[in-house]
């Protein structure tokens, strides 16, 4: 078929797969006609849409350039009201663009049909249309409307265009043929999967290419043709010894050795033959289930076998980013929470690490490429760091490197500011710090309102309140407060609706502040038991908020507090116990478990209640009211200090005024 017919046809489908566009000109291209190489206008006009009236709009364009996929951030400047533009300079080898238009949380990707265009002249543009419009297509952008997806049948019509009119497509577009052929028609195709994978075979395949024909095995039954499906491997592995599928073997194969040290030395030697930037086209599946989870646990035998960290440190750059997260919470983020290591440590190990994580947010990781813009995953990667960086912000600021702590705490505003009690401690003492001190109290009053506070935030707005001479009480104004944000009258009918009556057994048990505490003696009392353990980070970060509620019935005889310490394993657990609560300055008695005669544990009372109630886990906050029995309960600890707090008054108060 001659090029002006083809010419024609491509204009002809053009029209048909943009005519929603074009019938209310949202979205248009000039020339209308586009070709690979030339530089284009996009027109995007959001009259009737739900960007209109905004003050930016920008765009992710995807571009199926060489039968791939590329994602890029684009400005785009108001030409009148509602009407946006840009322009574009295809690549030489562009074949399809689709567009999404975003401003701020809003996004637009059309009604029932995406913002797409056709280069009809180039390979790939009938194979783009078709398949990034089906969900059984994988690895594809997320360009398409709820709506606007189509049966496997018409994706298969387009594959079929795609051959028919650029015929030498073929080596390119088996597999999603091959795949469409299956789903979209009833009938026996393995002779045409057969045939069609002995003709590719024939060809000079690229990595993509040969981790198609693994997934086009896939199409056939496995057992039933174990001969070719063997044959094919065979093949493979004969044209491509260090290939796709001879990685992915040897991924495996790694992974499920047993013996550490030849797992270490084996993965050494498979770095040198399969080098990681041979293999930045291709993502499988082998490499996605078992990559990572093979290079940390070859780092991580290191560092056991060795203490020593310098095979982590000195292969940062080609860690995999989860194995580089992953680094960051264990070396960084733990040791901090926990703190088993000192600050001048961690400073030193999250130089390097975050300093890396922090890079990496301009490298996009091969398995989000072409679904992902350049912007769109520096804000994911923020997203997934977002913990570890305001780790190293804290780190920053005990080793005084302000200007990191600011820095790495700006990264996180968005997404951590008054909902994160660290992030809210942490910028609160950096504003002070700066001689900010009415932003502070505006910051402090805003987490309030979200009923995320700490006690040194409270002591710093009480300082201030007290200077104000207002005419209401400090906790009246704190009340106020909080019943201006939306949280804390739904949290508050939440705590009551979770209230119990349960009888619940006693015990007698050894107090850090002398003899013993027999449950069956505070009857008449309202009793608040606080499980928890040395070891235990989050127990030991819900204790500010418990001293709060300690603080607040510290008057009230009829109110008692216990920290039930339980499943210690460190023989001085005494001792750590009382150096914890010393250094810390809480006003807590601590009461210590006894062991368990069955296991012998240190864990007698706490396994009597997990299992009456039915919970595991530490921190575990109990509730028993005056006549002994248990009326709330709650395992671990959500973050906020005040918010924890008013959970435990809310319960007592409730106990205090039930009838």
């Amino acid at each position: 078929m001659n090029r002006s017919i083809i010419t024609v046809i491509g204009a002809w489908l053009v029209c048909f797969a943009a005519i929603a566009q074009k019938t209310n000109a949202t979205f248009s291209v000039f020339p209308e006609n586009p070709k690979a190489g030339e530089e284009i206008t996009l027109r995007y006009n959001s009259a009737n849409t739900h960007l209109k009236n905004v003050e930016q709009v920008s765009a992710v364009i995807y571009l199926f350039n060489d039968f791939k996929w590329e994602a890029k951030d684009i400005t785009l400047n108001q030409d009148s009201l509602n009407i946006w533009k840009t322009r574009v300079k295809l690549s030489d080898k562009s074949a399809f663009i689709s567009c999404v238009f975003k401003s701020d949380t809003l996004i637009d990707k059309g009604e029932r049909w995406p913002y797409s265009w056709i280069l009809g002249d180039s390979p790939g543009a009938y194979l783009a249309w078709g398949t990034l419009r089906n969900k059984a297509v994988t690895e594809l952008p997320e360009a398409v409307p709820d709506n606007g997806f189509i049966a496997d049948s018409i994706s298969f019509f387009w594959v079929k265009n795609e051959l028919k009119y650029h015929p030498q497509s073929r080596g390119r577009v088996f597999y999603q043929g091959l795949k469409l052929l299956t789903l979209s028609k009833r009938g026996d195709h393995k002779s045409s999967i057969k045939n069609e994978l002995r003709y590719i075979l024939t060809l000079n395949l690229d990595n993509k290419q040969q981790y198609q024909v693994q997934k086009a095995l896939n199409l056939l039954p496995q057992d039933e043709e174990k001969v070719f499906v063997d044959s094919v491997k065979t093949a493979l592995l004969k044209s491509y010894p260090k290939g796709v599928l001879a990685r992915d073997q040897q991924i495996l194969s790694l992974f499920r050795e047993i013996d550490a040290n030849k797992k270490m030395q084996l993965f050494n030697e498979f770095q040198k033959q399969f080098p990681q930037k041979r293999f930045n086209d291709v993502y499988t599946e082998t490499e996605e289930l078992y990559y990572d989870k093979l290079f940390k646990s070859v780092a991580y035998q290191y560092i056991v076998q060795n203490n020593d960290y310098s095979y982590a440190f000195n292969n940062l750059n080609e860690t995999p980013y989860n194995v580089l997260l992953d680094y960051a919470w264990h070396f960084v983020s733990i040791p901090l929470s926990r703190e088993t290591e000192d600050i001048e440590s961690l400073k030193t190990k999250a130089d390097v690490i975050i300093t890396e994580l922090e890079r990496r947010e301009t490298i996009i990781p091969k398995q989000f490429q072409g679904h992902l813009s350049a912007l769109e995953w520096k804000n994911r990667a923020i997203e997934y760091s977002a913990r570890e960086y305001l780790s190293y912000a804290v780190i920053s600021e005990k080793a005084k490197d302000y200007i990191n702590a600011k820095k790495f705490l700006e990264k996180v505003k968005p997404l951590m500011a008054y909902k994160n009690t660290e992030f809210n401690d942490l910028n609160v003492r950096l504003l002070i710090g700066d001689n900010q001190h009415n932003q502070a109290i505006s910051f402090i009053e805003a987490c309030i309102k979200e009923n995320n506070a700490t006690p040194a935030m409270l002591r710093i707005l009480q300082e201030d309140f007290e200077k104000q001479n207002y005419s209401m009480s400090f906790d009246a104004y704190v009340s106020d407060l909080k019943s201006k944000g939306l949280a804390f009258e739904e949290h508050k009918a939440k705590v009551i609706s979770e209230l119990i009556n349960k009888p619940i057994e006693g015990f007698k048990l050894e107090s850090s502040k002398g003899g013993k505490v027999k449950l069956s003696k505070q009857k008449g009392k309202i009793v608040v038991i606080d499980m928890w353990a040395t070891w235990c980070a989050p127990c030991k970060k819900a204790m500010p908020g418990m001293q709060l509620a300690v603080n607040k019935y510290a008057d009230d005889r009829n109110v008692k507090f216990f920290f039930l310490d339980t499943q210690e394993f460190d023989k001085n657990y005494k001792t750590k116990v009382a150096k914890f609560v010393e250094e810390k300055g809480y006003d807590f008695e601590v009461l210590f478990d006894t062991e368990n005669p069955k296991t012998g544990k240190l864990d007698d009372t706490y396994s009597k209640y997990a299992e009456a109630f039915k919970f595991s886990g530490i921190p575990q906050k109990m509730i028993i009211d005056a006549k002994g029995n248990l009326r709330w309960r709650s395992t671990g600890y959500l973050g906020s200090p005040s918010e924890l707090a008013d959970e435990i008054s809310i319960v007592i108060e409730y106990l205090k005024n039930e009838k």
